[in-house]
This record gives structure tokens, C-alpha cells and sequence, in this order.
């Protein structure tokens, strides 16, 4: 009793049942197999997450100007959690966010700053 060679549709030669022709061996390695990936409509394959700020955020709250620096923190929070329940779009909105409050907090941290500097050199320094 003679085995078949392959599943039916996949003929790599010799006379099988399938077909009952000889054909010549093949000439190379054979394909690689197709990957498609299996995403449901609307998602897309992130290589890596987005970036959440954290570190700038907390950085910018500590030393520039607090109210803007937690709302930064607060969206830096929000982007690691959408990343780990899988919603990278929503991820993308609050890093991008995140990073708005963290420029913002910079920017007035760096106003507030110079406003005390020239302050207080137009002031004499005297009491």
C-alpha cells in the first residue's frame, strides 16, 4: 500500500494519485509561506508604544510651574494605561497631550522665572 506524498494541491513530483503525471523535481527551496496578519478592521500594528512624557511631565511639575505639570501627568498616566488595555490611538491622543502640558508648564515656568529675574535686578536689590 503506497502513502501519498502531500495533501492534495501541493504536488512537489513523482506520480501521485491526485494528478497520476510525473513531474520534473522542483529547481529550488520552495516559497516561504504568506503572513497576513489577523487585525480587525480600523486597528493598526504599533511597532512600539508611543512615548508618554512621564519623566518631563514630573520634571517640568517639580521645578516649573505645578498646575500645568499635573495636568501633564495626569496624561502620561492615561497614555501608559490605553497602552496596556490596547487602545493605541487612544494612547497617541493622551502622549500628545501629555506632551502639550509638559511644553506648556515649561514655557510658563521659564516666563514666571525671567519675570523674577528682571524684577529683581530693576529693583536694586535694596529693602
Amino acid at each position: 500500500m503506497a502513502y501519498p506524498q502531500g495533501p492534495p494541491g501541493e504536488d512537489w513530483g513523482g506520480n501521485t494519485p491526485w494528478n497520476g503525471q510525473s513531474q520534473p523535481p522542483p529547481t529550488g527551496p520552495p516559497p516561504p509561506p504568506q503572513y497576513q496578519p489577523q487585525y480587525a478592521p480600523g486597528y493598526q500594528q504599533y511597532a512600539r508604544p508611543p512615548q508618554n512624557y512621564l519623566v518631563p511631565a514630573i520634571l517640568v511639575t517639580l521645578l516649573c510651574f505645578l498646575p500645568t505639570g499635573i495636568a501633564a501627568i495626569v496624561f502620561a498616566t492615561q497614555a501608559n494605561a490605553k497602552v496596556n488595555s490596547g487602545d493605541y490611538a487612544g494612547a497617541e491622543q493622551a502622549a500628545g497631550k501629555a506632551k502639550l502640558w509638559t511644553f506648556i508648564s515649561l514655557g510658563v515656568g521659564l516666563f514666571v522665572m525671567l519675570i523674577v529675574i528682571i524684577s529683581s535686578a530693576a529693583g536694586g536689590g535694596g529693602y
